[in-house]
């Protein structure tokens, strides 16, 4: 199968980064809800006066360029994968005005995708939990404008062919080396997803991102089970675009609230190691004005 780790579990990048604890005051699910409607309202019909003088919508086109020029060029490196044939992907959308591509150049390096994620999760983290802005955040203001501009390329309708549909259940498999990652994290707790996560329609490729190595005695097996009912722009679907398509890969979007059903532990024989199981649930928005 190859190094498919980027498609349901990632070994290295700590789940609770994944996640975002909302508070009492629901503020979390209020800036997320915005951080959706801000990305929605980008491809809003435009008046006719803004229409006729701009004549075309050009928001692939400049946030695939701002994305490689902001963001890609800021963190190339061989490490993180053939970054001349992501470029090329992006390069591709911009010239096409089609966001698929982007799919594509998501789903081609394990390293790529690792780092936009952790730092799409310093994103949030800053702006939720340190209420932070990029005029007074140097974090923000380093990677902030390109994690956008590709967000904002994976919310155009032109991907509306690949968004899913219905309810269903997806399930993403990692392992931990400490509990402590999970604190706070129990039955009934809200959370919103602070990057993109690729999850699987079939266990079996979750468990096998879980399955613990028998002499890590303080390794933790993880299993998340994420209901799915599609609120929103939950979730695309990544087969015709993954290295791997009978893997089955869906990709839940940031920013999307999720209510914790149950949070499981429990002992592995014979080896004594930890598996922990959390079925999660996708909510609605609080109304507006609550």
């Amino acid at each position: 199968m190859g190094n498919s780790s980027y498609v349901v579990g990632d070994h290295s990048m700590k789940p609770v980064y994944e996640w975002h604890l909302n508070d009492r005051n629901d503020f979390a699910l209020k800036k997320a809800k915005k951080y959706r409607d801000e990305n929605e309202k980008l491809y809003g019909k435009r008046h006719p006066l803004i229409a006729f003088f701009l004549q075309r919508d050009t928001i692939i086109e400049d946030s695939a360029y701002a994305f490689v020029k902001g963001y890609l060029e800021d963190i190339k490196s061989e490490e993180l994968g053939d970054m001349n044939k992501i470029i090329a992907d992006f390069e591709k959308a911009r010239t096409t005005d089609n966001p698929a591509p982007v799919l594509r150049a998501y789903s081609r390096s394990h390293g790529f995708s690792q780092q936009l994620n952790k730092d799409m999760a310093k994103n949030t983290y800053h702006a939720l939990a340190l209420y932070c802005t990029p005029l007074n955040c140097n974090v923000l203001a380093r990677i902030h404008d390109g994690i956008q501009a590709f967000v904002a390329i994976l919310f155009h309708p032109k991907l509306k062919d690949y968004l899913c549909r219905g309810v269903f259940t997806i399930y993403r498999g990692a392992t931990i080396d400490s509990e402590e990652l999970l604190e706070g994290y129990e039955n009934e707790s809200t959370i919103i997803t602070t990057t993109f996560l690729s999850t699987s329609k079939c266990p079996g490729v979750a468990e096998m991102f879980s399955s613990l190595d028998p002499t890590k005695q303080s390794q933790i097996s993880l299993l998340c089970r994420y209901t799915i009912h599609n609120y929103r722009r939950t979730a695309l679907d990544m087969a015709e675009f993954s290295k791997f398509p009978h893997e089955e890969e869906v990709l839940i979007y940031p920013y999307v609230p999720f209510r914790i059903v149950s949070f499981t532990k429990t002992t592995l024989e014979p080896t004594g190691q930890k598996r922990i199981e959390v079925e999660l649930e996708e909510i609605n928005d609080i109304p507006t004005g609550s």
